[in-house]
């Protein structure tokens, strides 16, 4: 009697693993991010540095590509790159850097978290964290949350350039 009821509990046990497994690998599948693409726009002898650290998808493209076009009016120097490229930044080479990035589980990736708390009091960054409800945002500064709607990109892009002139015209020239 005891065999029948092991079969059934082992083959339900299986069961509830091969769901969460499948689960697991959809959720990976569909709302991990791509490696952005770096690329670097102007000189870096022309005007203030902007570095921009993001990840790949449609939305966050559509914003720093806005975000660049603001800067050219400006003639800065903006250096595009991956959120996993965080720990070779020297902040201090930079006049103002944006962080685009996902939260997954509720949590940034963990380059971005750690690059803004090596940061400190320093208010040089603007961020934009996105999530599924856009109600989560990056601790430890005083970010922009979105929900990744890219019929949001024109307000999200004004954010972010309405701070970074912010940051920029209060820094001195170089």
């Amino acid at each position: 009697m005891a065999k029948p009821l092991f079969r059934k509990v082992l083959y339900w046990t299986t069961g509830v693993v091969v769901l969460l497994l499948a689960f697991i690998t959809w959720y990976t599948l569909r709302y991990s991010m791509e490696p952005a693409n770096s690329f670097e726009v102007n000189t870096p002898q022309s005007g203030p540095r902007v570095l921009i650290a993001t990840q790949g998808s449609a939305f966050k493209d559509a914003v720093v590509a806005g975000v660049i076009d603001h800067l050219r009016t400006r003639s800065a120097y903006v250096k595009v790159v991956d959120v996993s490229a965080l720990p070779n930044i020297k902040e201090g080479d930079w006049s103002a850097i944006v962080v685009i990035h996902t939260l997954e589980m509720n949590r940034p990736p963990p380059e971005a978290q750690a690059f803004v708390d090596r940061m400190g009091g320093r208010n040089t960054a603007v961020v934009l964290s996105t999530s599924g409800g856009g109600d989560f945002k990056m601790q430890g500064i005083d970010a922009i949350s979105s929900a990744s709607k890219v019929s949001d990109v024109p307000m999200h892009v004004a954010q972010i350039t309405a701070r970074l002139d912010a940051i920029l015209d209060a820094q001195p020239e170089r």
